[in-house]
């Protein structure tokens, strides 16, 4: 028995088809642009011919196929269709979508096909072997374009990763606020919309176990030798912070939420978390926000003149011998954790109310102005944000 339905089909039928093969093909086209969604509105000067050409090749090559045994595509007939499906997906449309063409080519190509046989009287078995043949064929032809399509999709993966790699790392180095085309440029490439907000999140390797777990779609991500860093688009939608750590069992620091071109703003604060929790001056687990942190970047941003706020606030203390500087100092930022509460710090610090009254008629004589007043405060309270062990001690 032969391999292929068409090998049944008189070559006599081929001649009697011939003559509606160029009203099949423009029937065919037609329909596709009307009822595949993808095609709508895509037909310009280069989708039509294409896909004009493409029906006409697989009728023609159909009907030289009728009382032959031959294999549906020739090699030539193979590349070129898998060509087809490789540009499609370089087009955007979805194998769906071209699937979705060859059948209404094959609806279509039955339709005006068995009509002809009708009219010249082909015998009923040769209709349905007709039916038989032409679907079969089609979907040789479906199978081998989606071929075409799926090597495209692995190989363009595999290129989108490395453009969405480099447009992280674009976006994190600033170019978005110094060359916008470029930014634009390299989202488009990776298929990637552009939002308007976004933010850097900063993941340590050591505490993601063996590999970092799959983040979100869209978001971008760069990977280094210690840590990972992730653009995140959108980064106030509901479920965000969720799916950003699900697979996590540490810490992510998050920058604040910026527009693209402030990425790199985003990106320098999530560095400064995660350093800050080295130093144990902001927590490290969980999600760790810039926007909960924003006093402590603030010391940390500039260290020389931290190191001059903490320089004034030691000095009314340096005369005093090492205990004694400890408990006033102590008792100093008993008094701005707890906003002059004497209650409050009594209770902190475990001794009598009394003893706070005490030791805060020193620190006064001692510091004067810069606890009277909202800039001395204001010093103070910098200086106790910048302690890693949160004591603003003046001994240091």
């Amino acid at each position: 028995m032969a391999g292929h339905p068409w090998s049944a089909l008189p070559r006599s039928l081929a001649a009697t088809l011939a003559p509606v093969l160029p009203e099949t093909v423009a029937a065919t086209v037609t329909a596709i642009a009307a009822e595949v969604p993808a095609y709508r509105g895509a037909w310009d000067s280069r989708v039509g011919p294409t896909v004009r050409r493409g029906v006409e090749i697989a009728l023609s090559r159909m009907l030289d196929l009728f009382g032959t045994d031959d294999a549906a595509l020739t090699s030539r007939n193979r590349r070129f269709y898998e060509r087809i499906g490789s540009v499609e997906y370089e087009q955007g449309r979805s194998l769906e979508a071209l699937l979705a063409a060859y059948r209404t080519g094959a609806r279509v190509s039955w339709e005006r096909f068995s009509a002809a046989a009708l009219e010249a009287s082909v015998a009923p078995a040769d209709l349905a072997v007709l039916a038989e043949s032409i679907f079969v064929y089609i979907d040789e032809l479906s199978a081998v374009s989606a071929q075409g399509h799926a090597r495209a999709d692995a190989a363009g993966r595999g290129y989108r990763d490395v453009v969405r790699s480099q447009l992280a790392q674009a976006l994190i180095d600033g170019v978005a606020a110094r060359e916008p085309g470029r930014v634009n440029a390299l989202a488009q490439a990776a298929r990637w919309p552009v939002p308007r907000r976004l933010v850097v999140a900063v993941v340590p390797k050591a505490h993601a176990g063996p590999s970092l777990p799959t983040a979100p779609a869209d978001v971008l991500i760069v990977e280094r030798e210690a840590d990972a860093v992730a653009v995140v688009p959108d980064p106030v939608g509901p479920g965000r912070r969720q799916r950003l750590t699900r697979g996590l069992t540490g810490p992510v620091f998050v920058g604040t939420v910026q527009p693209p071109a402030g990425a790199a703003l985003s990106y320098t604060q999530a560095v400064a978390l995660r350093d800050l929790a080295t130093s144990g001056r902001v927590p490290g687990t969980g999600v760790v926000l810039a926007v909960d942190h924003l006093p402590e970047l603030l010391v940390a941003a500039n260290p020389v003149v931290f190191g001059e706020i903490q320089q004034r606030v030691r000095e009314p203390l340096a005369d005093l011998p090492g205990r004694r500087r400890e408990v006033l100092a102590e008792t100093l930022a008993a008094w701005v954790d707890h906003q002059g509460d004497r209650s409050a710090m009594a209770e902190a610090l475990v001794v009598h109310p009394q003893t706070i009254s005490y030791r805060m008629t020193q620190l006064r004589a001692r510091y004067g102005d810069l606890m009277g007043s909202p800039r001395g405060r204001l010093l103070l309270q910098l200086a106790q944000i910048g302690r890693a062990d949160g004591v603003a001690t003046p001994d240091e």
